[in-house]
């Protein structure tokens, strides 16, 4: 019983991560397309600010599916 917990345990957060994946693009698409409108009404310095955050926040979503799958390795290795 103890590895059938530790198995569910790895997969909890899967249909999380999943959403957070698939969700990802379009949620940073819209914000680039509202700072692209930020800098027309010369707002530049919150328009980057803006790209600099969705871009980051893009990327550690992509990551954090790698993170999980070498973490679940690690588990199973030890």
């Amino acid at each position: 019983m103890g590895e059938q917990t530790l198995s569910a345990l790895a997969h909890v957060l899967d249909p999380v991560v999943d959403i957070l994946v698939a969700l990802a693009f379009p949620v940073a698409s819209v914000v680039i397309v509202g700072a692209c409108f930020l800098f027309m009404f010369g707002s530049a310095e919150r328009a980057w600010t803006l790209i600099q955050n969705a871009g980051l926040g893009y990327v550690l979503i992509q990551v954090s599916l790698l993170i999980l799958n070498v973490l679940k390795q690690v588990g199973n290795a030890v």
